[in-house]
């Protein structure tokens, strides 16, 4: 009890804290008063041989102002997502198409991409880096997306930190399930805050309450009421708000199955369908009713409760509610909301500058200073590896403990050689699918932000990681090459050995890095590494001999890093030195593999691949982070539905 009075005495000093501060100190803004007329988005749908058009949302009209905190309210696959995502420009899908009119500020235009600097996106989820603190990603963002001084950028940034109210943790991680770190709310109005830094006139907002608790959930719409307080265009998703959340929203939009039928001011939407002879019951929840009123399991309630369900069947209730609908859509558009919507022209808004705000170098250090400190500040990833390469070690000591010689000693040479190869091949796919799946939310958010280019990002990440990857490999070798009784002819050969393990590893982290770019989830991705991986493994030279590999997979052999590491490796052990496989018959263990190549064609060839595979890794990222987005048609090239789907 004492905890819950001492949350509800915060939130009050909050509130007080925040009426009594003057408005956001991040500049002057235009505001943007947001409009589209017969919009029209259809899905294609392939089924087998048979396609299919489903409408997503039907011919619709509507208005986002300035100074208004719009919120948009529908069951699950009513469109809300979808009309958020196209005015935000954020609509991305192959197999639609789209038709109608958009404005900005009563001025036509054909592309939203052209004026996104002017707006903010923030997304359900909370992407930010679990290693860095909320100023510390404010810094980033500023220095990335702002052409103002260093002064004018921290005092932007300290004041936009003490508006969101988060000064007592603005240095503390925001961390994530496996890092402790900030709460909820802190995190959600971080993120906030960092598409906040550019001084947007318009935000949108893909369900900012989810997954916080009531109080929370009110400090963040709290917020974003006073964002809309000052001239900015709020408008956002939000799945059953409660009721004081709700009396926050100055304008209100309901959509069922692609069609408005409500749009205006919030806080007249109960008298609005009371006029239609459905009247909000008393101390309810306003956002749970006009849910029950937009699903049939809330038509189905309504039954139930007047002892009427037992007169219906499944079909009855659709077919009323079909009516229900079909009505509530016809009195929407003879209302007077329609001619609300009306816009004139106004301030004209600036496109977006080309290209990005700073250049290819300054974005590189900025990541690659990033990459680097989350590297370090993420032991438990870097004590794993290490770890690794440990158990690894510890079991080639106990295995290979004598090697001994003649035909016995060459068998356990190849094994253990091919052990190695093989430990620190695996271990850099694993790596780079790991590290690189972990921050791809993160990549792709600040990608579609125009935060910086590909090619400066996948560079600098991987030059990042190389002082690490330079460790892994070679801690394996440091252990065991002595213990194990590795030739011990030169010094030379043992560096060498660690060059060849290292140069094996990075063909396997770009081999990593291709599969996580091409493949989004990693529980995919890493349940399909032992097929990709293994059948490379098996043409090594070490399972089957290279001159008894069957024809038809010879080809494969080309692109093996266990090959080229297990050859270069037999080499380097072997070369200048006679072996004894029987008592007084010196062999030639290389010639006895069919190896053709010489350890440092092997080792250029690893360091091709290498590259080679890197270069369609970036391709890759490239290709997946620059989807076509389907183009904005006249509206009169698409039809309109005329019943509800």
């Amino acid at each position: 009890m004492t905890d819950k009075l001492q949350s509800i005495a915060n939130r009050e000093e909050q509130l007080v804290n925040t009426d009594n501060r003057a408005e956001f100190s991040l500049g002057k803004f235009t505001p943007i008063e947001l409009a589209w007329d017969k919009l029209i988005i259809n899905a294609t749908i392939k089924v087998g041989k048979t396609t299919t058009e489903k409408c997503l949302l039907n011919n619709l009209q509507g208005v986002m102002k300035p100074a208004h905190f719009t919120a948009i309210l529908g069951p699950s696959g009513s469109g809300k997502t979808t009309l958020l995502n196209f005015l935000s420009g954020r609509l991305i899908s192959d197999n639609l198409k789209i038709s109608g009119e958009l404005s900005l500020n009563g001025k036509r235009i054909n592309d939203i991409d052209k004026f996104n600097d002017q707006m903010a996106y923030v997304m359900q989820d909370d992407i930010l880096l679990a290693t860095f603190s909320p100023r510390e990603a404010f810094y980033f963002s500023a220095n990335m997306r702002l052409t103002i001084s260093a002064e004018e950028k921290a005092q932007r940034v300290e004041a936009l930190i003490r508006e969101l109210g988060i000064t007592k943790c603005a240095d503390t991680r925001v961390g994530n399930t496996q890092i402790r770190g900030v709460s909820g709310g802190e995190r959600k109005r971080a993120s906030i805050g960092v598409e906040l830094l550019t001084n947007p006139s318009l935000i949108f907002l893909d369900e900012p309450t989810t997954g916080l608790d009531s109080s929370t959930a009110l400090q963040v719409i709290d917020l974003l009421k006073k964002l809309a307080k000052n001239g900015r265009t709020i408008v956002s998703t939000i799945h059953q708000p409660s009721s004081e959340i709700f009396n926050n929203f100055d304008r209100l939009m309901l959509l069922v199955r692609g069609n408005i039928i409500y749009q205006g001011d919030a806080e007249q939407a109960i008298d609005y369908f009371a006029t239609m002879g459905y009247q909000c019951p008393n101390f309810s929840n306003p956002s749970d009713y006009f849910m029950k009123l937009m699903n049939e399991e809330g038509l189905l309630v309504e039954k139930i409760q007047a002892g009427e369900s037992e007169d219906f069947d499944d079909a009855q209730i659709k077919a009323e509610f079909e009516q229900r609908l079909e009505g509530f859509i016809e009195n929407y558009k003879n209302s007077n909301m329609i001619k609300e919507l009306d816009t004139h022209e106004t301030a004209l808004i600036k496109e977006n500058d080309v290209g990005f705000h700073i250049g290819f170098v300054q974005q590189f250090l900025l990541i690659y200073q990033r990459s680097f400190l989350n590297e370090i500040r993420n032991p438990m990833d870097v004590k794993l590896k290490i770890f690794q390469s440990i158990v690894n070690a510890i079991m080639l000591m106990l295995v290979y403990s004598d090697l001994g010689k003649y035909n016995e000693g060459l068998q356990n040479r190849f094994g253990a050689l091919f052990f190695i190869c093989t430990g620190n091949a695996f271990g850099g796919i694993q790596g780079a699918l790991h590290t690189f799946s972990m921050e791809r939310p993160l990549f792709l958010r600040e990608r579609i932000n125009k935060t910086y280019s590909v090619h400066s990002f996948f560079w600098a990440r991987s030059l990042a990681e190389f002082p690490f990857q330079i460790i892994y490999p070679s801690l394996c070798v440091i252990i065991v090459y002595y213990v194990i009784g590795l030739s011990d002819e030169n010094v030379g050969k043992f560096f060498m050995l660690i060059l060849i393990q290292f140069l094996t590893y990075q063909y396997a982290v770009s081999y990593g890095l291709l599969l996580s770019t091409i493949i989004p989830k990693i529980e995919v991705a890493t349940a399909l590494v032992p097929a990709l991986v293994i059948p490379f493994m098996i043409l090594g030279g070490f399972f089957v001999n290279q001159d008894n590999i069957p024809y038809i997979f010879y080809p494969f052999t080309y692109l093996s890093m266990f090959k080229y590491g297990f050859e270069a490796a037999v080499i380097n052990e072997f070369d200048n030195i006679s072996y004894e496989c029987m008592p007084g018959q010196p062999c030639q263990p290389v010639e006895m593999l069919s190896i053709s190549l010489t350890k440092w064609e092997c080792c250029y060839i690893l360091i091709g691949l290498a590259i080679g595979i890197r270069i369609f890794a970036y391709l890759a990222l490239h290709l997946i982070s620059s989807p076509e987005k389907p183009k904005l048609q006249p509206p009169e090239s698409m039809q309109i539905n005329n019943k509800p789907k």
